[in-house]
């Protein structure tokens, strides 16, 4: 269950992300709360969601060239220290209560840059830490655990520290919790193989596009990452207005509502951490999935009850995560290293991209139709996705080619 941890890069890595996940979750949560006691507005958090998120539209697939090309190590690195910046200024800002909505979009707008690049980074290093590559689908399932993992933690410390002593502390500690991880990176062994030529960065992106367009798998995988940020992700956004509607304090039930989804990921990460399925499997899985997530979805719009949310969200969170996370797997098992960080790159783009549409689209239909009419359009979506992705998988079945190179050979290059 744990054999990346015998990689030593590795389990440095892993501890310190997580110290750091825990941190921005808990700003996630802080920041949530605080621009919607700001505004009253479930657009502005919608639109706060978009202006983090906006700037993986124009820059994220240019950062997959740049993961190849450069140290990837320190591409995440200076990431870490432009977000921690971020972070700092608007804990001083509350602080001294100083604060506005303007200052919060402005920083989103710089975080969303800085992760542009650093998301491909991050993806396409994973492998760079180990010297045993075997081992790169346990990694993948150990970092989904990490992740999710924090996404329990952050969102309790933070509806505990919002309660005792406001927002500030959240972002301060955020702010301390890159540092770690960017002494980590900077003492990492260079294993990322040198690419080799010197095309300009659209070449480099073409050779990319026509890898992907010529492997069909990869390409209903992105488009399932795509569509599930457009309409299963921005739930997370609307949980302020969810945790007012069904909480008498809305700080500490933000916490739990945020944390209920985390438990989920946690459990779904967990249990891809003790196996992960082959790729006929994993695509059959995906599909399910997506069902699940939007029926779960779709299920909290009929509640107010705050224990039955809890227990909807503990479904969403777990179906969603498990079905990104077999999509992730399955991408990195087919690409090779060559083109690692360009693949790698529409995975985070088709993530992050459609993010901010989906974070607007669930604003705007919250402010018109209420939170019910909002989540209700979410879960439509997640499952008209999940039909269309087992009809694509329907229909391609006969024309799917019945042998590859084998996961273990092409991630191990031997």
């Amino acid at each position: 269950m744990f054999e990346a941890f015998q990689e030593s890069d590795y389990r440095r890595f892993w501890v310190t992300q997580f110290i750091s996940n825990i941190g921005s979750w808990m700003q996630t949560v802080a920041q949530g709360w605080l621009v919607y006691r700001l505004t009253d507005s479930p657009f502005l958090l919608g639109f706060v969601g978009f202006a983090s998120s906006a700037p993986a539209v124009l820059l994220m697939l240019p950062g997959g060239v740049i993961a190849d090309h450069f140290d990837r190590k320190r591409v995440v690195a200076f990431s870490q220290i432009a977000q921690a910046a971020c972070a700092l200024f608007l804990a001083v800002m509350i602080a001294l209560q100083r604060v506005s909505v303007w200052q919060i979009i402005g920083a989103a707008v710089v975080v969303g840059i800085a992760q542009s690049f650093s998301a491909p980074a991050f993806q396409a290093m994973i492998i760079d830490l180990l010297e045993d590559r075997t081992r790169l689908s346990n990694a993948i399932a150990m970092n989904s655990l990490q992740f999710n993992s924090s996404r329990v933690i952050g969102p309790l410390i933070a509806g505990a520290t919002l309660s005792a002593w406001g927002a500030a502390w959240s972002f301060f500690t955020n702010a301390l919790s890159f540092f770690p991880l960017v002494w980590v990176l900077m003492r990492t062994k260079n294993r990322q193989a040198p690419l080799e030529g010197s095309l300009a960065i659209g070449d480099r992106l073409a050779e990319g596009f026509r890898f992907v367009r010529n492997d069909r798998i990869v390409m209903l995988l992105l488009g399932v990452v795509a569509a599930s940020s457009i309409f299963a992700y921005p739930l997370v956004n609307l949980m302020p207005v969810v945790a007012r509607a069904a909480f008498a304090d809305e700080a500490a039930g933000l916490g739990y509502l945020m944390a209920a989804i985390g438990a989920g990921a946690l459990s779904g990460a967990l249990a891809l951490s003790m196996r992960t399925p082959g790729e006929k499997r994993s695509l059959l899985l995906i599909v399910g999935l997506l069902f699940v997530n939007g029926a779960a979805l779709s299920a909290v719009a009929a509640f107010r009850s705050g224990a039955a949310i809890l227990g909807l969200l503990f479904i969403y969170g777990t179906s969603m995560v498990a079905g990104m996370a077999l999509c992730n797997t399955t991408i990195q098992r087919r690409i090779p290293d060559s083109m690692r960080g360009r693949v790698l790159s529409m995975y985070t783009f088709a993530f992050f991209a459609a993010i901010p549409f989906g974070n607007l689209a669930a604003g705007l239909a919250a402010e018109k139709r209420g939170i019910v009419g909002a989540v209700l359009m979410l879960g439509g979506g997640v499952i008209g996705m999940a039909l269309i992705a087992a009809l694509v998988m329907w229909v391609n079945r006969a024309t799917t080619p019945a042998t590859r190179e084998s996961p273990r050979s092409s991630i191990a290059g031997t």
